[in-house]
């Protein structure tokens, strides 16, 4: 996912000697910034666009599943062994095919992601290198990423808004404001198909089928430029 190719800029070790007083630190959220732009809201949409097909289709399965569950508890108790075994194995297989389309539907949209965004993050981390060494910042720090260790920023060190506003300006785009949201992933909650059991069981339950990647980091912009 796009999280993986967000290559945050991370701390640098700072020694506990007499210049440690002079580092300066900044934070922004990359995720953000990165969607904030006229590019990474144009890719955003045409993501969106592209999944929708296939996010209405995987909701439709999810729902049928719904339905059929719902109609093999209300008739369980007057069904032979033989319907409630064929009933069982039907929901069983509509459930296994509809979390392998949630699956392969994420990896798609994951790749789809890496693709029309990915291409945004080194421009923007030129940016933040120029910004940094414009303002003799040292330090800048990945609110976004997974493992930032980050307990508290005080409002003041966040640079989104002039990194996207520079951004803009050397793109040539309109600036845009300094929020957003990444592409919803297609997967939905999956209706979990019953267990064989006797006749005088639960009605089955649902499940949902997480998502989680975690973000990686790269070297803060001081001397040398960053390198999902």
């Amino acid at each position: 996912m796009l999280r993986n190719r967000l290559l945050a800029i991370s701390t640098v070790a700072v020694g506990l000697t007499g210049v440690a007083h002079a580092q300066k630190f900044a934070i922004i959220d990359m995720q953000k910034a990165v969607l904030a732009t006229s590019d990474g809201k144009k890719a955003s949409q045409a993501i969106n666009d592209k999944f929708a097909p296939v996010k209405a289709a995987i909701d439709k399965l999810a729902a049928d599943i719904t339905a059929k569950q719902n109609d093999f508890s209300k008739n369980r108790a007057t069904m032979t062994p033989t319907q409630v075994n064929t009933a069982q194995s039907e929901l069983e297989n509509l459930t296994t095919a509809l979390k392998r389309k949630q699956e392969d539907a994420q990896q798609d949209l994951d790749d789809e992601e890496n693709k029309q965004l990915g291409s945004i993050v080194p421009k923007l981390q030129q940016v933040i290198n120029e910004y940094a060494a414009a303002n003799q910042i040292t330090i800048v720090l990945d609110s976004s990423a997974a493992q930032n260790n980050m307990i508290y920023g005080d409002g003041s060190l966040n640079i989104i808004s002039p990194i996207v506003l520079a951004y803009e300006k050397g793109s040539g785009g309109a600036a845009a404001a300094p929020a957003g949201a990444a592409p919803k992933a297609p997967a939905t909650s999956a209706p979990k198909a019953p267990a064989a059991t006797t006749n005088n069981t639960a009605a089955p339950g649902t499940t949902t089928v997480p998502r989680k990647q975690p973000a990686t980091t790269t070297p803060a912009p001081k001397t040398a430029a960053p390198a999902k």
